[in-house]
């Protein structure tokens, strides 16, 4: 995958040796529900994930400019037929709490919306979060997307959970642009 940089992140791929990083904040009970997945129970279970994540290249680490820590992963995921039909993908994103409220997962996502529409030219860019999930909501509306629907989705737990659906055309991302609303946060 290609390295993206914004002011004070580096998206890159992900590695072997991430493994004890990704279990540090996966295994955290307030992580990985909040995205529907449960938390890591063991090294090895987040080491089998990396390899996965890996191997499918859809998602890029998160670490800081300063050191080569992975804090988190982002996401552009095809994940269905109809996403790869309509030339779109879907948006993905953890970050390790101890960095929550510094706007590090808003500056994530308007360098992958860029790397998406300019790069890739993505139609169009979608992202969820559950009702319950706030943070991930502030991410989202700081971001611009604009809401489109309600879906079921099963959860860690096979459990059907209400998933907030929002999406953002290449118009929209252009029209962001022209306002230079983006510049700012990347």
């Amino acid at each position: 995958m290609k390295t993206l940089i914004t002011k004070r992140l580096i998206l890159r791929d992900l590695k072997l040796d991430d493994a004890n990083d990704l279990f540090s904040y996966a295994k955290k009970p307030n992580i990985g529900p909040m995205a529907g997945w449960s938390p890591h129970k063991s090294l090895k279970e987040s080491l089998k994930i990396l390899k996965l994540l890996i191997r499918e290249q859809e998602v890029w680490a998160m670490t800081t400019i300063k050191d080569d820590i992975l804090i988190g992963t982002i996401g552009l995921h095809i994940r269905n037929f109809e996403n790869a039909v309509k030339n779109r993908r879907e948006i993905g994103y953890v970050l390790d709490d101890k960095y929550w409220g510094q706007g590090l997962t808003v500056e994530a996502v308007m360098r992958v919306l860029a790397y998406g529409f300019i790069n890739l030219e993505l139609d169009e860019i979608i992202v969820g979060h559950m009702t319950s999930n706030e943070q991930s909501k502030r991410v989202i509306q700081k971001c611009q997307f604009t809401y489109t629907h309600t879906e079921k989705r099963d959860d860690y737990n096979t459990k059907q959970v209400d998933v907030l659906i929002y999406h953002m055309t290449k118009e929209d991302y252009k029209e962001l642009i022209l306002n230079d609303n983006i510049k700012t946060k990347i």
